[in-house]
């Protein structure tokens, strides 16, 4: 078979990704405090970025060198005769009133990292018992016994029953076997477990209460000691009678202890306040600092938008840089060519921004008008929306939509809420409007916390009052599916007597 070389011609069309674009869509899709971090990092890499001082003029942002090599490709040539970055004629318009935006310089000083507070190490659970061990103990054997205990403790505050351990068998091979973690403990340690079990005691006597116990029925029981809840009917149910409790078998119960429903469900209540995994209030915590990246304002009885500018400073271009380009000749090639690079990349960064602050700004807007009733009259009064419709009505990409609101949060007069809240799928109502899910869930909410607990509605009870009362065409299970996003119980252990 003959083979030979040859060359065809062929068009197709391909989409392809500038760094810009890129950039701007990373941009995009950042938080405020996600987005001051990063222009840190890039006021960092790139000497020619400078933070703006307040009260200087953005005159001096920029400015033209007077030298380029290519006019059509360099940055340098998309930037006007006054010094400023050239936006496109609809960026013009926009930002003519910058009041209408409330795009204003940030006022906002900026500490140092010497001068920023220091935020402490939060106190674990065996930081909180050691220190109690130190106090209530006699001897270093005693505080050694207590420090290996806590050291077993998991992150409920429970210590083990039993712990594994492995064994050599006759034959060279492993046998493992389960032993009580009292005498795992002695045999550690090569003390008696008498003396582990005494300072297993000293250690369930501390703060939390029932901390140190071996299972759930053991932590409630060392609870009722701490707080003096010593009626023998309390003791039973909790050693016998915890799953039926829970599954709310008070009839049950009541008739093996010889007590009224009315006396179980008192009972009930009692255990009810006590904490069955004390442990878990030292559980570490993943703080999240949550900055507003707009706010919506009443303001002479219209609601305005501003996006947040505070803690990310207004950039402008190094006059020092700029001027090195100018004059070209001082420089060597090297040079030059490393500040044009940093110079584009400037640039870019700085258009992004407001690119980003503009679109943040206008699918906020478009949601506070089309959500105007909620921020009137509270969440029953949410719409259904979708990000097309947003994406449509602004003639934008839906997937840009949800780029934006994205980890994006609006400070509002009702509150503090991220931007997706307001997108919610809606139930047909015989209504004027559909009714978007969220202000369903909210409504749930409030017929369940009013009704009688000695008679909660069921599922299709909720069901008849929302078609009756607020013309919802909604399903049983949908109701039973709002319910348990709400973490709400079931009837029958709602039911209280």
């Amino acid at each position: 078979m003959e083979q030979r070389l040859q060359l065809h011609q062929k068009m197709q069309q391909r989409l392809i990704m500038t760094p810009q674009m890129q950039q701007s869509i990373q941009l995009l899709q950042l938080s405020s405090l996600e987005l001051t971090d990063l222009v840190q990092q890039e006021m960092v890499e790139n000497p020619l970025l400078e933070e703006h001082t307040p009260g200087e003029s953005m005159d001096s942002n920029i400015e033209e060198p007077v030298q380029a090599e290519q006019e059509g490709d360099d940055p340098v040539a998309s930037l006007a005769e006054n010094g400023t970055i050239e936006l496109d004629s609809d960026w013009e318009d926009y930002f003519s009133d910058s009041s209408d935006m409330g795009y204003l310089p940030s006022q906002t000083e900026y500490i140092s990292e010497d001068t920023q507070p220091q935020i402490a190490r939060p106190q674990t659970l065996k930081d909180h018992l050691i220190w109690q061990l130190g106090v209530s103990t006699d001897t270093p054997e005693q505080y050694r016994i207590g420090e290996y205990l806590i050291d077993q403790l998991d992150e409920n505050g429970f210590l083990p029953e039993t712990i594994t351990r492995t064994l050599g068998g006759n034959n060279g091979d492993t046998v493992e076997e389960e032993v009580p973690i009292v005498d795992y403990v002695a045999e550690m340690l090569d003390v008696p477990p008498q003396q582990v079990r005494e300072v297993l005691v000293i250690l369930q006597g501390f703060d939390p209460a029932g901390i140190a116990a071996r299972n759930v029925i053991e932590c409630l029981k060392i609870q009722c000691r701490y707080h003096g809840i010593d009626q023998p009917e309390v003791i039973a149910i909790i050693e016998h009678h915890l799953p039926d409790l829970e599954r709310r078998r008070l009839k049950e119960i009541g008739s093996a202890l010889n007590l009224t429903e009315e006396e179980v469900q008192e009972i009930a209540d009692l255990i009810a306040t006590l904490d069955p995994w004390p442990g878990r209030q030292f559980a570490p915590q993943d703080n999240e600092y949550i900055s507003p990246d707009v706010f919506v304002e009443l303001v002479d009885g219209e609601y305005q938008v501003r996006v947040n500018d505070d803690g990310s400073p207004p950039l402008r271009i190094s006059r020092r840089y700029r001027q090195m380009l100018e004059n070209r000749e001082d420089i060597t090639a090297e040079e030059y060519e490393f500040i044009r690079k940093k110079f584009q990349s400037a640039v870019w960064l700085i258009r992004n921004i407001e690119q980003r602050k503009r679109t943040l700004y206008r699918v906020t807007k478009a949601i506070v008008e089309r959500q105007h009733d909620f921020f009137e009259e509270g969440i029953t009064a949410l719409k259904p929306l979708k990000l097309r419709d947003i994406a449509d009505e602004l003639g934008i990409h839906e997937a840009t939509v949800c780029r934006v609101v994205n980890k994006k949060y609006v400070q509002t007069p009702r509150g503090l809420f991220e931007l997706k809240f307001f997108f919610s799928t809606g139930l047909q109502s015989d209504g004027m409007d559909d009714m978007s899910a969220k202000a369903v869930m909210e409504i749930l909410q409030e017929l369940i916390e009013k009704e009688d607990p000695k008679r909660p509605f069921s599922d299709q009870k909720l069901t008849d009052i929302l078609h009756k009362e607020h013309k919802l065409n909604i399903a049983r299970r949908t109701v039973a599916k709002y319910r348990e996003k709400l973490g709400i119980l079931s009837t029958s252990k709602r039911r209280r007597v």
